[in-house]
């Protein structure tokens, strides 16, 4: 069994007999009724050496969040029949990754994010070989980082900060030279923390 091999049954173990955390870092009253709900999909990527995680860096033209460092995703529409089809949606709309290609592990509670989304993130291994086509109105770029640093609490800086009067943690770490913060970090660290020994 290969290292990656043995980090994958070891996640799905912990991460199935777990109960998560609620996300309780942003306060409810920063976000606009009703909650616009949203998906994300935590892609892993299996390799011999240790599973990756795969992250876009936002275009800088977008309205939410430009510039930063994300998981694919975006708001559910009408026509997904649940938000883990908005995620895989999502997921080949920005990478080219069919939902075919994604074995679905489980989701993470809802995170809500100071722009007013009840985002949802699931939890993915990518079945096929790699064939990414980013969508240049939407991805700048797509790399993966190595799942293992992600998943060390302690890794993770916490910052408070105010934001329309409300206090909030913000989380945060630098991986292979790429600052990982905010609502992505937040849902790595809630990972991180649900399935830690």
């Amino acid at each position: 069994m290969t290292r990656g091999e043995e980090q994958l049954a070891r996640l799905r173990m912990r991460f199935s007999l777990l109960r998560p955390l609620a996300d309780d870092s942003v306060a409810p009253t920063t976000l606009r009724q009703p909650w616009q709900r949203a998906a994300v999909l935590i892609p892993l990527i299996m390799r011999t050496e240790g599973l990756q995680v795969l992250l876009t860096l936002r275009s800088p033209h977008l309205r939410h969040h430009p510039g930063q460092i994300s998981f694919p995703g975006g708001r559910h529409d009408a026509q997904d029949h649940s938000l883990a089809a908005t995620a895989l949606r999502e997921t080949h709309e920005e990478l080219g990754i069919p939902p075919h290609a994604v074995h679905l592990l489980g989701q993470l509670p809802p995170h809500r994010t100071h722009s007013g989304f009840m985002v949802t993130p699931y939890l993915g291994l990518l079945t096929s070989p790699l064939d990414l086509q980013p969508a240049p109105d939407e991805v700048a770029a797509a790399f993966s980082v190595p799942l293992a640093p992600l998943l060390e609490t302690k890794a993770y800086g916490q910052w408070p900060v105010t934001r329309s009067g409300q206090r909030q943690t913000v989380y945060g770490m630098v991986l292979s030279g790429h600052l990982i913060w905010g609502a992505t970090a937040r849902m790595l660290w809630q990972l991180a923390t649900q399935i830690a020994d």
